[in-house]
């Protein structure tokens, strides 16, 4: 409008009220002083009573400030709801593709939650279960989904950057994050935690495990401690200057309100060293053999599972194919006319073309089984490869199996608190700690420390079991 006046051709501009014009006190007047210098003569509609006049100006100067005033309060009413809102588990924004918004108040009280749509909810969870047998890129799957029925918002094919966005969207298995608030929600979700987790470990798959610079996201948050406050540290960017170029690094601190200087850690340094400490880590071959029975186990259940489900599906699909079979014939006798066989042919056919999908799905579940049990095995033979090569997702699952919390003091690790399970392990002998099997230092080592007591007292050896290693 300003650059249309500016022309000195438009006698009037014409708004209902003044709050169409503005609802910012400053960009009132400017507007209204461009107005002037333009030689345009503003009429608010429903108010006449701005004029020229001094009387008229006040006007409209106050209103100028009511309309700034009720903006502020109507957006400090509607962030007040929001967080209401959020803090009852409700998620206060746009629903994601696979859910509706869905209005459950009164006309005068709305009250809007989030529902799964029926129609493309189902296809979200088929496109986690999809993804996660590891057979689909995601522009594989993006053509996939467009034909199973599953288009973007407008009606468009789904593109794969939308797919990788939904992916990784903790919403799907009922995990909110809004404003940089995280919780559990309300709504009901589309998938496990354990599908979610899949997916993830399948995407860093495809990209050979390279581990994308981490933004606001951190390894060790809720593992590390601070040793003399006993809180979780939190971690934060810090803008630094190095040799006249400005970087950001980041750094775990404790966060005691009366600060903690002692509890500063490099991020990057810290998990390092966390890192390192899963060096000391071994299995006994007696845990390793065990895993490896199990796994064999787990995988002849599946082998099994998987093969009964594929024979009821090859079942179904040779009963329809008769089906189909039947029906070319009756076209060929005559006794089918050709608008019913059309309708039920292509019934027969889609119904086929779906179980053959199925059990190209549930086959690829052995390759998923494999991987899963692959990773097991990995772990057990090498914990600090297997840990360094996994994505962060993962680096946590594994942190959770052998750490409760890691302990900062005056800048650097004191103590790795172990997990129940750790300790049971240890305790019977199942994981060891790689520095007690060097001999020591004086001139009579202690024989066989390490070796199941049951062996050492058949040996006749001696068996003193003592954790020498700092921290723990």
């Amino acid at each position: 409008m300003l650059e249309r006046c500016s022309r000195g051709d438009i006698a009037i501009a014409l708004t209902i009220d003044t709050d169409r014009i503005a609802r910012n006190e400053w960009d009132h007047f400017y507007i209204r002083k461009e107005l002037e210098k333009f030689g345009t003569k503003y009429i608010a509609i429903n108010q006449p009573m701005i004029d020229d006049s001094p009387e008229g100006r006040l006007i409209d100067t106050m209103l100028a400030g009511i309309n700034a005033f009720q903006s502020r309060l109507t957006g400090r009413k509607v962030k007040l709801s929001l967080q209401r809102k959020w803090e009852q588990g409700d998620y206060p924004s746009w629903a994601p593709l696979g859910y509706l918004n869905v209005d459950r108040g009164t006309k005068e009280k709305p009250d809007k939650k989030i529902e799964i749509d029926p129609v493309a909810g189902p296809l979200i969870t088929r496109l986690f279960e999809l993804y996660a047998t590891g057979n689909y890129s995601l522009l594989q799957l993006a053509k996939k989904m467009y034909g199973l029925g599953l288009p973007a918002r407008k009606g468009k094919p789904i593109c794969d950057s939308t797919l990788q966005q939904i992916l990784t969207n903790t919403f799907y298995y009922g995990w909110m994050r809004w404003n940089s608030l995280e919780k559990q929600g309300n709504h009901k979700p589309l998938v496990t935690k354990q599908l979610f987790d899949q997916c993830q470990y399948i995407a860093a798959q495809h990209r050979q495990f390279l581990i994308r610079v981490r933004k606001h996201t951190f390894l060790l948050r809720g593992f590390v401690i601070c040793n003399i406050h006993q809180h979780r540290l939190t971690a934060e960017w810090h803008k630094v200057i190095r040799s006249q170029h400005r970087t950001k690094i980041s750094y775990y601190r404790c966060t005691n309100p009366s600060g903690c200087k002692g509890s500063y850690v490099d991020t990057e340094k810290t998990e390092h060293q966390v890192a390192e400490s899963l060096k000391r880590y071994e299995f006994s071959e007696e845990f390793i053999e065990l895993v490896k029975e199990e796994a064999k186990k787990q995988l002849s259940g599946s082998r099994e599972r998987i093969s009964s489900t594929v024979q009821g599906l090859t079942n179904q699909k040779k009963a329809l194919t008769q089906k189909r079979d039947s029906l070319e014939d009756l076209l060929v006798d005559g006794t089918l006319d050709k608008e019913s066989y059309a309708r039920q042919h292509t019934k027969i056919i889609e119904e086929i073309s779906f179980l053959e999908n199925k059990i190209v799905d549930v086959e690829s579940q052995r390759g998923l089984d494999v991987k899963l049990i692959e990773e097991i095995l990995s772990l057990s033979r090498n914990i600090y490869k297997t840990y360094t090569q996994a994505p962060d997702f993962l680096k946590r699952h594994y942190l959770r199996i052998f750490y409760e919390g890691i302990y900062i003091k005056d800048k650097k690790i004191v103590k790795f608190a172990e997990t129940p399970i750790l300790s049971e392990l240890r305790k019977s002998y199942q994981v060891r700690i790689k520095s007690i099997l060097l001999p020591r230092r004086d001139s009579n080592p202690e024989p066989c420390r390490y070796k199941n007591p049951s062996v050492t007292k058949r040996l006749g050896l001696s068996h003193h079991p003592v954790n020498r290693e700092p921290g723990i």
